[in-house]
């Protein structure tokens, strides 16, 4: 899924050191031409910026 195209409540997971993580996306902001994405998981609440067109893979 593109990162302009994520909503609140969608879930990534990302496999760290053979482990499953999951991440909840909290909060999507455009700036410009990026997108700032709020991610929630087990290790608490982060925050990452993307060009709109990057792809993440969803659950």
């Amino acid at each position: 899924m593109k990162v302009s195209e994520l909503k609140m409540g969608d879930k990534i997971t990302q496999c760290i050191e053979n482990s499953i993580i999951a991440f909840e996306v909290m909060a999507v902001k455009q700036i410009g031409r990026r997108f700032v994405v709020t991610f929630n998981s087990a290790f608490g609440t982060e925050t990452a910026s993307y060009q709109g067109d990057a792809c993440i893979p969803t659950a």
